[in-house]
């Protein structure tokens, strides 16, 4: 009878515990959508294709390219082509850094380097989640894209692409997510050499 009152406030703490971390990371959060703009904005990027768990290695091998380029501070993006449903391994993404902000001399020192893409203007509609940790960007996802897949689909919204926009590394306190209502993968031709 002991263990059993033991084991049942050592269970009632871990979920006090666990209840209180997802409160902190924003898993209570009410998630707020709202309509939105976003672009035209001009990135350096590279291309990722397949299970989007594996985003962590291309982004690290992108940033030794734009480090090597030059820059020193990427002001972070994703974007994403595909649905769900879609099979992993035919998962498109692009990551870039923006680059509004930067003087016209790194900028052509960027562009004569690294592909560069500008991403048209586009209406849609946007969230944002706080950014807590690594874990951030597996809960935030899982929080705001059922809220705008709901919204797409009473408004029949075919072939969205979303879009993240992270900023700074060692600067993020939030993550915006844009889920466009006027781009679609076509919109990408001229940046993707990974097919659907």
């Amino acid at each position: 009878m002991k263990a059993a009152k033991i084991l049942l406030s050592l269970l009632i703490i871990f979920l006090i515990g666990a209840g209180a971390f997802y409160a902190y990371m924003g898993g209570f959060q009410k998630i707020e959508v709202t309509r939105s703009k976003f672009g035209p904005v001009e990135i350096i990027y590279a291309q990722h294709r397949g299970p989007y768990k594996e985003l962590g290695v291309a982004w690290s091998q992108f940033q030794k390219q734009w480090e090597a380029a030059g820059l020193k501070r990427c002001e972070s993006l994703a974007i994403y082509l595909d649905p769900p449903g879609t099979p992993e391994d035919k998962l498109r993404s692009i990551l870039g850094c923006q680059l509004d902000g930067l003087s016209e001399e790194q900028q052509a020192k960027l562009k004569a380097k690294l592909p560069t893409f500008v991403i048209p203007a586009s209406q849609g509609f946007a969230s944002t989640f706080p950014y807590k940790n690594m874990l951030s960007f597996f809960l935030g996802p899982k929080k705001v894209y059922p809220e705008f897949q709901a919204l797409m689909k009473r408004e029949n919204v075919k072939e969205p692409v979303a879009i993240e926009v992270y900023g700074v590394e060692g600067e993020i306190e939030g993550i915006w997510y844009f889920m466009s209502s006027s781009l679609g993968v076509g919109d990408f031709g001229g940046v993707l050499t990974i097919s659907g």
